[in-house]
């Protein structure tokens, strides 16, 4: 029998794409438990009174941020995996342990850290710059969440590519259920959200390019946003959020730009089926999963033509230069005002989002646990998302 370990450590933090991620895999693991499979998935004390179901093992420490959270994934984390016996420890949050004795997999999901470190806190982007790396040389495999980030791994950190497999993560399947009218009501209200609207999903950090993005929304011709207003979900916190965003928020300006700050998972559905367009420009993604959201839940998408988005989007989605504030405003104001061009993109991109599945995602990983655990060479990768 395979005993696989996860290190639950992503799964009591708040739900943003790693962690979303983290759950999602977590879950399918768990659920090919059976006669020649185990899944153990470590905790710290938040698992306690858990009732998602999943094989949790919690700790007596915690195991969320800060100093704390990193004690308990170098030193407990590693004694309870021991402990338990497990064959292969898997990683979805990007860290794992240090030199690490059982064979151990990660999820890197990008190498933003290296590429824009002027984005973080000198100490985030100090630890990651350590541990990553050497986590990454030290794992048995590594895995990536798009062709992108296998591309940094390799040219960035010199990981060997046959140590790498590219197995793309998915929206869950509430994003491509109808929702209610009821329902739409019921959240409109809740956030105060215009009748029609632009949606930008993302954390509040500079790397997001939100400025750029305000920017743009404020120079579309009146009828626009007069019509329109531009909705902002999504949270900062002391790592990376953009000290700034808040102040130009305040300003006056054309429009309305509403900015409802961190939405549950549950509700995000909803505020999809709303949109006018999902407005995405971001400077660098490992891979982007609000375009996939989007393209599930029948909202058009406008993204970046940088980094993993087109990988993620390919025709189903409108491109631009995240850098030129008329492209992006040029592209909004043809999502506001060519139906053609919208319904032509939400079938698209119903049709593009089919193609990511977290049942595949579950399985590919599943697959590579088990060659890590057995000593053989990675699996072949199954048919791409492009």
């Amino acid at each position: 029998m395979l005993h696989i370990g996860i290190n639950g450590r992503s799964l009591f933090r708040l739900m943003t794409g790693v962690q979303r991620y983290a759950f999602e895999v977590t879950r399918e693991l768990a659920g090919m438990a059976g006669d020649d499979l185990r899944v153990s998935v470590f905790a710290g004390r938040e698992g306690r009174g858990d009732r998602s179901g999943l094989p949790l093992r919690p700790g007596l420490l915690p195991a969320g941020g800060g100093a704390k959270g990193l004690l308990w994934e170098q030193a407990v984390l590693r004694r309870m995996a021991a402990r338990a016996g497990v064959d292969v420890l898997f990683n979805p949050g990007n860290v794992a342990p240090v030199a690490l004795r059982i064979p151990q997999v990660v999820t890197i999901h990008d190498l933003a850290f290296m590429v824009y470190p002027q984005f973080f806190s000198h100490s985030f982007a100090s630890w990651y710059r350590f541990v990553i790396p050497r986590v990454a040389r030290e794992s048995s495999a590594v895995i990536a969440v798009s062709e992108n980030t296998r591309s940094d791994l390799v040219a960035i950190l010199d990981i060997d590519p046959s140590r790498i497999a590219v197995i793309p993560p998915a929206a869950s399947r509430s994003f491509s259920q109808p929702v209610k009218r009821e329902e739409i009501e019921r959240v409109r209200t809740l956030y105060k959200l215009p009748q029609r609207f632009f949606l930008s999903v993302s954390s509040l950090e500079p790397r997001k390019n939100l400025r750029r993005l305000i920017q743009a929304y404020r120079i579309l011709p009146d009828p626009v946003t007069e019509e329109h207003g531009l909705v902002l979900v999504g949270a900062g916190n002391r790592v990376f959020a953009d000290p700034d965003i808040a102040a130009i928020l305040r300003r006056d300006g054309r429009g309305s730009v509403v900015s409802p700050g961190y939405i549950p998972a549950e509700d995000l559905p909803a505020i999809y089926r709303m949109a006018t367009a999902l407005v995405f420009p971001s400077l660098y993604e490992g891979f982007g999963l609000p375009v996939v959201e989007a393209m599930a839940a029948s909202t058009p998408v406008i993204t970046s033509n940088r980094s993993s988005l087109p990988e993620v989007a390919g025709k189903a989605a409108v491109l631009i230069d995240p850098e030129s504030i008329e492209e992006l405003a040029a592209a909004m104001e043809l999502m506001a005002t060519n139906s053609g061009t919208r319904n032509l993109l939400v079938e698209r991109g119903k049709l593009r989002a089919a193609r990511f599945t977290w049942e595949r995602t579950g399985r590919e990983v599943l697959g590579v646990l088990r060659a890590v655990a057995s000593g053989e060479p990675l699996p072949a990768p199954g048919p791409p998302g492009a």
